[in-house]
């Protein structure tokens, strides 16, 4: 049977409901509505329709298709020209990723951005208790790290919606995902005021430089990582829900899938993996030092804000700060 009304996807907000902006508002309690104009341009015959999930900046429906699952993304604020070109990106590479059917970036028919793509099963690699499989998805998302890192791009940071690349240096991409991250006065409540000077140091440091920017995932941990499950072995299927900032150093995804607060399973199948194409240099090694020191540092005040155990990135920041002043020192 068709479905030709969507109204059941048609969310009720509650007018106190003061956290959700007016674009969220609009999306979420038109979405039946807003669905069944791009089923019917599109000329889709959805025998279901169903809420899959809601992510922190979209909202995904699956359409059950006689032949396949698809996936309807909705940004309410996003203009998803960074998340398209990730995918993109990826297809060239060869890394496991959804494929874009459709896309409307224009906002006329709809107001907000929209991209119809495949349908990715299995779960996230949070889901998995098990530490041996932990580790082998993990080491699979290592390997297909480095092979997305072989792309470069035309500049740091996102694309704008016509396709362009603002000329940014990768330290101010850098400083804004501190920024989105950390923004004051979450580093004030989780540092000191002479280990919040020590970060804005290292943020400055020359070492951070990245000449020739790289596709990034931008907002890499288990939760970006889907997988299938067969007895003891574990299927990379996906990585997915890219972050704002794409392109960079390709360093920065390893060190923000090495915060301390993820298991140590996957920490170390993750850099087991990566390594795995051949070991990083003196240079590298170095440099992701330094990114996993502000990457932990801005977990804990992101981790702390949304009233999450911050406490691991934090130490942790701590004691690379303490590591990075001796090493400093001992400079001649």
């Amino acid at each position: 049977m068709i479905v030709t009304d969507f109204r059941h996807l048609n969310h009720f907000i509650s007018p106190a409901a003061t956290e959700l902006s007016e674009a969220w508002q609009r999306s979420l309690s038109r979405l039946g509505d807003y669905t069944g104009m791009v089923v019917r341009a599109l000329n889709l015959r959805p025998q279901a329709a169903t809420l899959y999930r809601q992510t922190e900046r979209h909202l995904l429906v699956r359409l059950t298709l006689p032949t396949e699952h698809v996936i309807l993304r909705v940004a309410p604020e996003d203009d998803l020209a960074a998340h398209v070109a990730f995918l993109r990106g990826m297809a060239l590479e060869g890394v496991p990723g959804a494929r874009i059917i459709h896309r409307d970036l224009s906002k006329t028919f709809v107001p907000f951005a929209y991209t119809v793509e495949s349908f990715i099963a299995g779960q996230t690699a949070a889901e998995l208790a098990d530490d041996h499989l932990l580790h082998s998805i993990a080491r699979q998302a290592g390997r297909a790290l480095r092979r997305l890192h072989r792309q470069r791009m035309p500049g740091a940071g996102r694309p704008t919606i016509s396709g362009r690349w603002p000329r940014l240096s990768w330290q101010h991409v850098l400083k804004a995902i501190g920024q989105r991250l950390a923004s004051p006065p979450a580093p004030q409540l989780v540092f000191s005021a002479e280990e919040v000077q020590a970060l804005q140091t290292a943020l400055a440091d020359p070492r951070l430089d990245c000449p020739t920017p790289v596709l990034i995932h931008g907002n890499l941990g288990p939760q970006a990582v889907r997988c299938t499950v067969g007895g003891q072995h574990v299927h990379l299927e996906a990585l997915e829900e890219p972050g704002w900032f794409i392109s960079g150093d390709g360093l920065f995804d390893l060190a923000f899938g090495l915060r301390a607060h993820l298991p140590a399973a996957w920490c170390e199948g993750l850099y087991e993996g990566y390594c795995s194409a051949g070991a990083l240099s003196q240079a590298e090694s170095e440099r992701l030092q330094m990114l996993r020191l502000l990457t932990c540092a801005w977990s804990a005040c992101d981790r702390y804000v949304r009233g999450l155990p911050h406490e691991a990135d934090a130490e942790a920041a701590r004691r690379m700060l303490a590591e990075l002043v001796v090493v400093g020192s001992s400079t001649p």
